[in-house]
């Protein structure tokens, strides 16, 4: 960006594109591992997290960006089945803002 800075819109809407479409592909695994995660039980404070994740819904992904929390979060909005467009929307307006 400093050899060209011309270049910085193009840098930021690539890096956006490159962590959004991780964030999906985390979406997807937590879809596909629905029916393994579902045969153990949660213990209360998993249970708590499921339960915020499903009253906020697709907006959660807005915190995609957040080390450590974001890829999780991201593999459990997909486990929930939560739709897959709105939350790659939130995942990219996170990740842009970041």
């Amino acid at each position: 960006i400093k050899l060209n800075p011309d270049l910085f819109w193009a840098t930021i809407a690539v890096a956006t594109a490159g962590n959004t479409l991780g964030g999906a592909v985390t979406w997807a695994m937590g879809w596909a591992s629905h029916r393994v995660v579902d045969k153990y039980h949660h213990s209360a404070h998993h249970v708590r997290a499921l339960d915020w994740l499903q009253r906020i819904g697709p907006k959660a992904c807005l915190l995609a960006w957040l080390p450590g929390v974001g890829d999780p979060l991201c593999a459990v909005a997909g486990w929930l089945r939560l739709s897959f467009w709105p939350c790659v929307a939130w995942m990219a307006v996170g990740k842009l803002l970041r």
